[in-house]
């Protein structure tokens, strides 16, 4: 990848104006965010859960990223699908996600044995404790506790440890966290005072990279 880093966009990014939840229809709540490169924007990033009969959730994230050059020219393209499923405990119970890095075939399959999350991936095959484990997905305020993170791309197992943080990218009445592996990956993720996913900025070849808030139905976490 030449435009960004592959970890950048594995990531997702934002800022945004802090907003109240309108209620949930059917049990579904979505969230649609623009993500920008500096002052341009890029793609858009999905995400919706829905509340599933035994109290579980159902979450399906989608990115569509593409850079273009003199309007017209792709640069560079991205996109990806994952889905996650979490018991009524809110533990994993099994991950699936497709992406296409500018040509680049990534996936990753997660299914829960006994104790163990056993991860079928691009970059990583092999078992990961239930316990302690989280997906690379930052609508759970709750994963900020967990590590490794699996990878929404390729199922790399991220040793990751989250902080709060001071940063004037977070919006007003948001608190914002720094998330690192201390080598080559690391997010600031936000959230209101809901416990909402609310935007994340990362830095991607020298720009800064960010999700901006397009429209909102019902708290994802609610």
């Amino acid at each position: 990848m030449t435009v960004m880093t592959r970890r950048s966009f594995a990531a997702g990014a934002a800022t945004l104006a802090v907003l109240p939840a309108t209620p949930a229809l059917s049990g579904v709540a979505a969230r649609t965010f623009r993500v920008m490169r500096g002052s341009s924007q890029i793609g858009t990033h999905t995400v919706s859960v829905q509340r599933l009969a035994d109290g579980g959730r159902l979450a399906t994230s989608n990115i569509d990223i593409a850079v273009k050059g003199l309007g017209i020219i792709t640069l560079y393209s991205y996109t990806l699908s994952c889905t996650e499923t979490y018991d009524a405990q809110g533990q994993l119970v099994s991950m699936d996600g497709q992406c296409n890095d500018d040509g680049d075939s990534h996936f990753v399959k997660v299914d829960r044995e006994g104790d163990m999350l056993v991860v079928s991936g691009s970059s990583y095959n092999g078992p990961t404790p239930l316990a302690s484990t989280g997906a690379a997905s930052y609508w759970r305020k709750d994963n900020l506790s967990a590590s490794p993170w699996i990878s929404t791309q390729s199922g790399e197992l991220l040793a990751v440890s989250a902080s709060p943080i001071s940063s004037p990218e977070a919006p007003a009445g948001a608190t914002a966290y720094r998330v690192t592996n201390n080598t080559d990956y690391t997010i600031d993720v936000f959230y209101d005072s809901r416990g909402e996913w609310v935007g994340s900025a990362f830095d991607a070849k020298g720009e800064r990279a960010t999700m901006q808030y397009l429209s909102e139905t019902g708290a994802l976490q609610g």
